[in-house]
């Protein structure tokens, strides 16, 4: 059972998803940091027994850090949203469009839900909120 989120409830959750969201963003800035130092030292033509271990240091850094990242995701989750992707992170409420089934979409860096798609649509097919025809009263909903 998944909750029907209506304009005003997604942006009023928003800021507590904005949190974990920056925390993935500085995972995955520190992923991408140890993924390339990781490739520098494999291209090496003759590594030390330090730069072996640095690029173990990193490699392991990876794994923990997506780890995390997985973690944090299941709590934006637990709000009863999806997370979409994480580089940008993008979260979808489920919502209703009259009676079709569509999702409010959010993108990292947005101040607020300012757009929708329908469920089969995808990020490429937002609209603006504007377009909405019934805004959701409901609340709880099968989906």
């Amino acid at each position: 059972m998944y909750k029907f989120f209506t304009v005003k409830e997604a942006n009023a959750i928003l800021p507590q998803i904005k949190v974990l969201v920056e925390e993935i963003a500085e995972k995955r800035d520190e992923i991408y940091y140890n993924i390339a130092r990781y490739e520098e030292l494999a291209d090496s033509e003759e590594k030390t027994d330090k730069e072996d271990l640095e690029m173990m240091y990193a490699k392991s850094m990876v794994m923990m850090l997506e780890s995390e990242i997985k973690e944090i995701i299941e709590t934006i989750q637990n709000f009863g949203v999806l997370v979409k992707g994480i580089d940008p992170v993008i979260v979808d409420f489920p919502s209703k469009n009259d009676e079709e089934d569509i999702f409010l979409c959010w993108k990292e860096d947005e101040e607020e839900i300012m757009y929708w798609h329908g469920i089969n649509e995808g990020f490429k097919g937002r609209k603006p909120i504007s377009l909405l025809k019934n805004p959701p009263r409901r609340s709880f909903y099968n989906f």
